[in-house]
């Protein structure tokens, strides 16, 4: 199931250039439209959502539609000749969702504070040893910015979500969330 909702946010996001001809960041009503449902897809995929397991003909069916792509309209031989040697620019890797999962497993106030805490986190759990160490921050208003402790990636949402259990086994927090940020340095 995964893999497929994968496949069709990939088709979303490079289906709505390849049909259009137009660039990575086209702002047309119908690239933001594929960029929401991607958005969604992904979390739903994250979670684990049983609301997949019902669209999963829809789904295919229009990742399918978007395999095949549009037929065209007139003769624009020397036209579409030309936009298929021209490669569309790559899309801004930090804007993206991540695909990856990780788990959130603190929060600090201040950038210095992060690695000294993972060490300690490391230090009490053997399993994230294995892992790399993230931090992306959180503005909660009134209660100030945050710099939220991540681990990971893990390829699946139950993946994280057991390396939670575990973590919470021994009295700690821990919360599944997208593998995004930046490194935290030692």
């Amino acid at each position: 199931m995964t893999k497929l909702v994968l496949s069709l946010m990939c088709a979303l996001t490079l289906g709505a250039c390849s049909i259009t001809g137009q660039a990575a960041r086209d702002d047309s009503p119908s690239s933001q439209q594929a960029v929401r449902l991607a958005a969604t897809l992904t979390q739903a995929a994250r979670s684990g959502d049983p609301v997949l397991e019902h669209v999963t003909a829809q789904m295919t069916g229009l990742e399918d539609a978007l395999a095949r792509g549009l037929p065209e309209q007139g003769n624009h031989e020397a036209e579409a000749g030309e936009a298929s040697h021209a490669l569309a620019a790559p899309p801004d890797a930090r804007s993206m969702i991540s695909l990856m999962h990780s788990i959130h497993l603190a929060s600090y106030r201040e950038e210095r504070h992060l690695a000294e805490g993972w060490r300690a986190l490391q230090g009490q759990h053997a399993a994230l040893g294995r892992l790399q160490a993230r931090y992306v921050e959180a503005d909660l208003g009134e209660r100030g910015v945050y710099l939220r402790l991540l681990a990971g990636p893990f390829d699946t949402a139950d993946d994280a979500v057991q390396a939670c259990r575990t973590i919470q086994a021994s009295q700690d927090w821990c919360a599944v969330t997208a593998f995004d940020g930046m490194p935290v340095l030692p």
